[in-house]
């Protein structure tokens, strides 16, 4: 018996263990909840996602709060094949996703928001990481003063010297040395202002704010630019029911719906962003690899190939010839721009006079 006893003792304590699979040497796990079985709202017995009784969603909350950022990332990034679908058809031929949500073939496809989401969140990080070098400086020309994009490119190297060169002449050693060129003085970029009016009451008051912003020789210039263009991503996106008005405007004859039109602007911006990140990325690619004069054709055609498209995508959703297609597309265009003009001159007002 006293070879079986090792055994003995080994069943018990895993027969022992089994009973508590949750508990370890350091702590014992939280027991899972059962999924819901009934209506937390109505009492109804629950059949699937949703309550057939009341509709209400069949979440449980809970649990803690990590689980459920986990299950919002999975339900809002989760790459499936519906997922790689969409984004496909939306680079290739963003005209179907509007014409089959139309028509109510809605569950094949991800939601035209969530496809605008990303889209934009992946365009408007693209372009704040190309913009980080960017900053104002301002410059001062004769009398007047101005906000001017630097590079931080305008010093040249100094020429070097090689043994080569000419024996120097004797007479320019008494020439007097050259007086290097002391650093230019910061301008003021509000001394124009205040000598030319005195503003009370509101325009004084955005003058201040101006000068708390950008700084009195616009030496804070780069902390309103990069605010501006965090603002950006909402201004687009406050836009984009008013690229849908027009829409409905131009298209007025043929009797759809807003909705209609919203779902179509929305699938529109999210191509043109999502096209505007492959052309850049494949722009970095090539000024890698590829000749010089090449990377700005390849950018070029590919440009054209996104108006093309876009133009494509009005004719097959919209159903006019193309006559109706080009002029409405010429004006529908010019009157969005007018409107993206004015939206960022007010976007840049509010972002000068928030804190």
């Amino acid at each position: 018996m006293g070879d079986e006893t090792p055994l003995i003792l080994g069943d018990a304590a895993a027969s022992e263990l089994s009973r508590y699979p949750g508990r370890n040497w350091l702590r014992r796990r939280r027991k899972e909840r059962p999924p819901l079985t009934h209506c937390e709202n109505c009492g109804a017995a629950l059949t699937g996602r949703y309550c057939a009784q009341c509709g209400q969603a069949a979440v449980d909350y809970h649990r803690s709060f990590v689980s459920l950022l986990a299950d919002a990332a999975d339900a809002f990034f989760n790459f499936d094949e519906r997922f790689l679908k969409t984004f496909g058809l939306l680079l290739v031929k963003p005209w179907r996703l509007t014409t089959e949500f139309i028509e109510g073939k809605r569950a094949r496809h991800v939601h035209p928001l969530r496809v605008y989401l990303i889209a934009s969140v992946t365009f408007f990080l693209v372009i704040n990481f190309l913009s980080r070098g960017a900053h104002f400086q301002a410059k001062g020309k004769g009398d007047k003063a101005a906000i001017i994009l630097d590079d931080d490119s305008t010093t040249s190297p100094a020429p070097s010297v090689t043994p080569t060169q000419s024996p120097v002449n004797p007479a320019s050693l008494t020439s007097p040395p050259a007086i290097p060129k002391s650093s230019p003085k910061p301008v003021q970029i509000f001394d124009e202002i205040d000598k030319q009016a005195h503003p009370t009451g509101l325009g004084k008051w955005i003058e201040t704010r101006a000068k708390e912003k950008l700084g009195p020789s616009g030496d804070r210039g780069d902390l309103f630019l990069r605010a501006l263009i965090q603002n950006l991503a909402p201004m687009v996106l406050c836009c984009i029911p008013l690229f849908a008005l027009v829409l409905k405007i131009l298209y007025v004859f043929k009797r759809r719906y807003y909705i209609e039109h919203l779902i179509f602007a929305l699938h529109t911006h999210a191509f043109v962003f999502l096209s505007t990140v492959v052309i850049i990325g494949l722009g970095f690619l090539l000024a890698w690899k590829a000749p010089a004069p090449f990377t700005p054709l390849v950018c070029t055609l590919l440009g054209l190939t996104v108006w093309i498209q876009l133009q494509i995508a009005i004719r097959k959703v919209y159903r006019q010839n193309w006559f109706a297609t080009l002029f409405k597309f010429v004006l529908g265009s010019v009157i969005y721009f007018v409107m993206l003009c004015i939206a960022f001159g007010i976007t840049a007002f509010v972002t000068l006079l928030l804190p």
